[in-house]
C-alpha cells in the first residue's frame, strides 16, 4: 500500500520545482540522457497538471544560469511565470561572470514576482564563494532574500561542492536565508549541523529517499537533530526532472524519521516560512 495512504487531505508546497524555457529544457534533457536520467519531458502545462493532480497547491520554481550572458533573460522568463500562476513563486539566477550582475540582482530584489535565487555550481561551475558575488550576498542578506543551493555532493562531486564551501560563505555572511537542496547529501549531518549556527538556513528533501537506482539517496543522519529541526525542512521534487512518478516524492518524506505530527509542516507550513510569506 502507497505511503499516501495516511496522507488524507493533506495539501503540499513543492519547494524544488524547475521550469525552464521550452529551448532550455530540451537542452537539458538531451544532458540527461546522456546520464541514462529516464526523466519526465513535461511542458509547462503538463507540470501543472500534474502538480494539481497531486494537491500541490504551491511551488517554488528554480532555473539557472549555465553560463554568463543567460541569468537576465532567464529572470525575465521567471517574471513572467509569477505574473501568470499565482501558485508559482519563482526563483532568479545569478552568474558572476555578469557585467550587470548587480543592476539585475537589484531589478530581481524590487520585483513582487521573484523571491529568491537558486545557485546549481556544478552545473554553473563557480564557487559559491566567488568574491564577485559579495555584494550580492550582503544584498540578499539585508533583504532576507532566499537563496537555494545544491552543495552537497551527490550525485556527481566536484570541486565546487562539499559543505567546506557553504560552512566559509555562512561565516562571512552568517544571516544569510538558505535553503541547502537535498538535504546536503550524502554530507547530511555536517550541513545538519549547521542548522544550530545559522537561524536562516533551512534543507528540502529533493530525491532523498526515493527509490531509485540512480545513486545511494538513503537518508543516514543524526536523527535527533533531524526531529528538532523539522521546522525548517522543505518538501522538495525536482519535478520534472528525475525517472519516477510524483507519487514517489511524497512517499518519500514518511521514510524520514520525522515524527507524524511534523509532516504537514514539512509538505506545506514550512516552504511558506522559508519565504516569509505569512510576515507583516
Amino acid at each position: 500500500m502507497s505511503d499516501a495512504h495516511e496522507n488524507g487531505n493533506q495539501r503540499y508546497f513543492d519547494a524544488h520545482l524547475h521550469v525552464f524555457p521550452p529551448r532550455m529544457f530540451e537542452a537539458i534533457w538531451r544532458w540527461f540522457d546522456d546520464l541514462d536520467w529516464k526523466v519526465h519531458r513535461q511542458t509547462l502545462d503538463e507540470i501543472l497538471a500534474t502538480l494539481n493532480a497531486h494537491n500541490v497547491i504551491d511551488a517554488i520554481v528554480l532555473s539557472y544560469a549555465h553560463k554568463p550572458g543567460v541569468a537576465r533573460p532567464l529572470n525575465d522568463y521567471m517574471k513572467m511565470l509569477g505574473e501568470q500562476y499565482p501558485m508559482l513563486y519563482p526563483f532568479g539566477s545569478v552568474h558572476p561572470e555578469d557585467g550587470d550582475l548587480d543592476e539585475y540582482v537589484r531589478e530581481a530584489l524590487d520585483s513582487p514576482h521573484i523571491y529568491g535565487f537558486k545557485f546549481q555550481p556544478m552545473v554553473q561551475r563557480y564557487d559559491v564563494n566567488d568574491r564577485r558575488l559579495d555584494g550580492f550576498y550582503a544584498a540578499c542578506q539585508e533583504h532576507n532574500f532566499p537563496i537555494t543551493m545544491h552543495l552537497g555532493s551527490a550525485p556527481y562531486p566536484c570541486e565546487f561542492l562539499g559543505p567546506e564551501h557553504f560552512r566559509r560563505l555562512m561565516e562571512r555572511f552568517p544571516e544569510l536565508r538558505v535553503c541547502v537542496a537535498h538535504m546536503g547529501g550524502p554530507e547530511y549531518d555536517e550541513f545538519l549541523a549547521m542548522l544550530d549556527d545559522y537561524p536562516n538556513v533551512f534543507m528540502d528533501t529533493t530525491m532523498i529517499g526515493t527509490r531509485t537506482e540512480l545513486f545511494d539517496n538513503r537518508w543516514r543522519g543524526d536523527e535527533e537533530a533531524l526531529r528538532r529541526h523539522a521546522h525548517r525542512i522543505l518538501f522538495g521534487s525536482d519535478w520534472p526532472n528525475v525517472p519516477y512518478d510524483y507519487q514517489e516524492v511524497i512517499d518519500s518524506v514518511p521514510r524520514f524519521p520525522f515524527a507524524p505530527e511534523q509532516r504537514p509542516g514539512i509538505y506545506y507550513d514550512n516552504a511558506r516560512r522559508y519565504l516569509r510569506l505569512d510576515e507583516g
